[in-house]
């Protein structure tokens, strides 16, 4: 398989299903993007089912490898939850077609796709209920559910690709700052 033109395939789905929706995307409109026949494109991928699972799968497993890597890197529970979450904006908004495509169109995978999805999902939340649970334990943060307390950091940091606007008053990091201190504000034991 070709690599970079599966990579210009994924990509150009992604404008697709960003633009469009996934529904309303086919298969030909994917293939006429990159300049392929629509019978060509299936060298490359077996459906449009299958290649949103890909991007999503793919997208997912990068907010938790990027996510593990910037927990490495500090030595508190609260410089891991500051810097999670103002490199969760960074991605966000730095890939925000790819993100508006996992959060709103992996819902419409099968059921056992979905299911792959929700798996890498909660691998992701889990990441951010272990830091959480580390300040807890640490005394830095207070909070007697640190589930719930992911969940409400990572739906409010999340909710920006329905609204950010790259021509808006703040600027992507003062708008991931903004967001950190509010969090931090919430659950740091002062």
């Amino acid at each position: 398989m070709a690599t970079n033109k599966y990579d210009e395939i994924a990509q150009a789905a992604i404008t697709l299903f960003n633009r469009k929706g996934y529904h309303a995307t086919s298969v030909q409109d994917i293939a006429d993007e990159v300049g392929l026949q629509k019978g060509s494109l299936y060298h490359y991928i077996n459906s449009k089912e299958e290649l949103l699972l890909e991007i999503a799968t793919k997208s997912i497993n990068g907010f938790c490898r990027e996510l593990e890597a910037v927990c490495e890197q500090a030595s508190s529970a609260q410089e891991k939850l500051e810097r999670a979450i103002l490199h969760h904006f960074d991605i966000v908004i730095g890939h925000l077609e790819m993100t508006t495509v996992l959060l709103r169109e992996a819902f419409f995978l099968s059921d056992d796709q979905h299911q792959l999805i929700k798996d890498a999902n909660d691998r992701y939340l889990n990441l951010w209920v272990q830091i959480i649970r580390e300040g807890v334990a640490t005394r830095e943060f207070r909070g007697e559910d640190p589930r719930l307390t992911a969940l409400s950091i990572l739906g409010s940091c999340n909710w920006v690709y329905r609204w950010y606007k790259a021509d808006g008053k703040k600027s992507p990091q003062e708008i991931a700052r903004y967001f950190c201190d509010l969090h931090l504000r919430g659950i740091l034991n002062r």
